[in-house]
Order: structure tokens, then sequence, then C-alpha cells
């Protein structure tokens, strides 16, 4: 059966032949530290926070990992434009992400809300902070 995250990134790819998996857990990962530990998102370091324990979780190096994640998010980003989802996911269209770890968060967000990640920030804007 699969995971929250696995259905939320699935729903944006398809079916795509990508292992989804380091994305999924970096997307959990992050849920995890912004919403159960209360980390602000402005202190989380994909590098150091997200990455590692996505590493363990799939047994594989740090960089191989950040690698995949980078491409995910990227082409996690690209679906998102092309079937014009942005406002569905993300609560606002952009041109382009800064980093994947944009991407992580507003997953992250819309994981655990199960609404866009501008949404939430509209009504709650303390969860920036």
């Amino acid at each position: 059966m699969m995971t929250k995250s696995e259905l939320l990134v699935r729903s944006i790819l398809g079916a795509v032949r990508a292992d989804i998996r380091p994305l999924t857990h970096a997307v959990d990962i992050a849920e995890d530290l912004l919403f159960v530990q209360h980390i602000s998102m402005n202190d989380i370091r994909v590098t150091k926070d997200i990455y590692p324990q996505t590493a363990a979780k799939i047994n594989r190096s740090i960089a191989a990992t950040s690698r995949c994640i980078e491409r995910l998010a990227n082409l996690c980003w690209d679906s998102l434009a092309e079937k014009e989802l942005s406002l569905r996911y993300i609560g606002r269209a952009l041109g382009d992400i800064r980093a994947p770890r944009d991407l992580i968060i507003y997953l992250a967000f819309y994981l655990h809300f199960g609404r866009p990640f501008f949404k939430v920030i509209a009504d709650e804007p303390a969860l920036i902070f």
C-alpha cells in the first residue's frame, strides 16, 4: 500500500518509472521536522537535516540520494507546470523553484494540511517562522 507522500507524488508525476522513494521520504522527513518537531522552515537545511536521513532510509550514499531528490524535484516541478497543477498543490503560479528544498517544503505542507502552501500561509502566517 502506498503512503500518503507516495500518493501525493504519484498524483503529480503519474506512472513514471523512476524510484520516487527518495523524494517521498524527504517530504515525510520535512513534514516531521516542521509539524512534529516544530522546527522553523528557515532553520531546516536539506543537506544536514533531510538528505542524510533519507539516505539512511533507502540505504544509499548521501551524495547519490541528494542527486536523486534533486532530479525528482525538478521532474515534479516540470510536471506541475506542464499539467498546470501549481495552484492546486502550491497555491500560486510560480515561474520556477529556486531549489529542490522549496518543492519539498511545499509538498510537506500539502501532505500535512491537505491544502496548498500559500493558502495555508495566508490563513496562518505564523507558520512561516
